[in-house]
């Protein structure tokens, strides 16, 4: 049995999104937080949802390909320091105008801060 959260009780910076739906292949659990902000392909991003695994932004780049290899800056509100990343390019959902990004072997140091972030 499942204990049921107020909707008082839950953080909005740290909100778990909804589990994946079937067929998803989702391993890290998503959190909304406007606490990452990533820097690539120079433009600002606040993430709109985020995991260990990778991030979710606003579609800046309309001409950005499936495959297409990034690298950038993570900054954490609250967090002190910068945090280099590299990712890869793998979904665009033209609907919501939201593109999806996967980490490629984040270091140790940005894994421990987004840990420390869902605490």
């Amino acid at each position: 049995m499942q204990g049921q959260r107020s909707p008082g009780s839950v953080s909005p910076l740290k909100t778990a999104v909804p589990g994946p739906s079937q067929g998803e292949r989702r391993n890290n659990k998503r959190f909304v937080s406007q606490q990452v902000k990533l820097t690539f392909l120079g433009v600002e991003h606040v993430a709109i949802n985020w995991s260990q695994g990778g991030v979710l932004v606003e579609d800046r780049h309309p001409h950005l390909a499936v495959g297409t290899s990034v690298s950038g800056i993570v900054a954490v509100r609250g967090v002190e320091g910068r945090f280099r990343f590299s990712a890869e390019f793998v979904r665009r959902d033209a609907r919501t105008k939201e593109l999806a990004f996967r980490f490629v072997n984040p270091s140790r140091a940005l894994l421990d801060v987004l840990d420390r972030i869902t605490e």
